[in-house]
């Protein structure tokens, strides 16, 4: 239901359980050849786990089997090339009570700049308006100015900035 072709080039799927290990593959790039490309030593530390490993499998299996979690494939000639997975959260206090909550958002480099990224965003925004949700929201490093200028051209709002210090 929720599959988009682009010209014949990138492919969106919904990701199952039997994708887990690509989903893996990826947000291990996302969140530890990525993030190390990015950040500076001095601020790892600051958002470490303790056994970071444990910590992805963990993720992925709540992103593909937790109760409204969500996860879209980016396949381009057969080979998948990223991954952007959220979930829906209701709290009844906010004027925007339901809201799509973007977790990861994930394009390999090699396919980096060819529409993939903003496929996958477009697919799952739509899923989110399927499932009618008022709001979007999505989350990323402060040091990553790439995905925070990708979010603002898809017409985000940056809102909240968080600080942390190492006592």
């Amino acid at each position: 239901m929720y599959a988009r072709e682009v010209s014949q080039a990138p492919v969106i799927r919904r990701a199952t359980r039997t994708d887990r290990a690509v989903v893996l593959h990826f947000h291990r790039d996302l969140y530890i050849k990525f993030r190390d490309q990015i950040a500076a030593p001095s601020v790892l530390p600051l958002f470490a786990y303790e056994d970071l490993e444990r910590t992805l499998r963990d993720d992925v299996d709540g992103l593909l089997n937790g109760p409204g979690a969500v996860v879209f494939l980016a396949e381009l000639a057969g080979e998948a090339v990223g991954y952007v997975s959220g979930h829906v959260d209701v709290d009844p206090r906010r004027v925007l009570a339901k809201k799509g909550v973007i977790e990861d958002w994930f394009v390999n480099g090699s396919a980096r700049g060819q529409g993939v990224g903003k496929l996958l965003m477009d697919t799952l925004v739509a899923y989110f308006r399927d499932a009618q949700c008022e709001v979007v929201e999505s989350g990323t490093w402060a040091f990553n100015d790439h995905a925070r200028k990708a979010h603002k051209k898809a017409g985000f709002a940056e809102i909240e900035v968080k600080f942390r210090k190492k006592l």
